[in-house]
C-alpha cells in the first residue's frame, strides 16, 4: 500500500474518506487484498449489500485482467486502484480506476475464460478501457445507490494481512516498496 491510502484502515478504525487509493505488485495474490480493502472502504461508506458485491466483482476482474495479461511474459509491474466517491444529491456513485503499466491485448475467443469484460459490464453502470504506450486503465463506474451515512466495516482480515505480506516478498530484488 502507498503513503495515499487512508491510515485509519492500518490502525483498524473506520476509513473516513471519499477517497481509496492501492497501489500493489502485480501478483495473483494482490487481487483478493484489492478486494478486502474495497470492501471495507464501500461498507465503510453505507454501500448496500448486493451492489457493493457487484462492485468488488467487477473491480476484482479489473485487477485480474491487469496480472494475468497486463504483463504476460514479462516480470510483473504496479497495478494501482484509485476509488472516488461520488455524491448526487440522495444517492452515492463509486468510480474506480485500475492502471497498470503494461500492454493491452485485444480479447480473443473465450472459451470458458476470456469473460472479463461481460462481467465488469454487467456489474457495473459504465465501463471505459483506455489502453496506451504508458499501459492500461479501466475506469468502472457503480450503480448509484441511496447514501445511508458512514457505517463502521469489519476490520480486516488476518488473510489480508498475510497477502499483505506476500505481495511484498514477491517483489523483485532492488524494488523499493511504494
Amino acid at each position: 500500500m502507498t503513503a495515499g491510502d487512508d491510515d485509519g484502515a492500518r490502525r483498524g478504525t473506520p476509513p473516513r474518506s471519499d477517497r481509496l487509493r492501492i497501489r500493489l505488485l502485480g501478483v495473483p495474490a494482490a487481487a483478493s487484498l484489492v478486494r478486502e480493502r474495497l470492501r471495507r472502504w464501500l461498507d465503510g461508506l453505507g454501500w448496500p449489500e448486493p451492489q457493493l458485491d457487484d462492485v468488488v466483482l467487477a473491480v476484482h476482474e479489473a485487477v485480474t485482467n491487469s496480472v494475468e495479461h497486463g504483463y504476460g511474459g514479462t516480470d510483473a509491474g504496479d497495478v494501482e486502484i484509485v476509488g472516488t466517491r461520488l455524491v448526487d444529491g440522495g444517492m452515492q456513485s463509486a468510480r474506480i480506476v485500475v492502471r497498470d503499466a503494461g500492454r493491452w491485448r485485444a480479447p480473443r475467443d473465450p472459451g470458458y475464460r476470456g469473460h472479463g469484460l461481460t462481467v465488469m459490464r454487467a456489474c457495473m453502470a459504465q465501463v471505459e478501457v483506455r489502453a496506451g504506450a504508458a499501459g492500461t486503465e479501466v475506469e468502472l463506474l457503480s450503480v448509484p445507490v441511496p447514501v445511508t451515512g458512514h457505517r463502521t466495516p469489519a476490520p480486516l482480515s488476518v488473510a489480508a494481512v498475510e497477502v499483505r505480506s506476500l505481495v511484498w516478498a514477491e517483489r523483485p530484488p532492488g524494488r523499493e516498496h511504494t
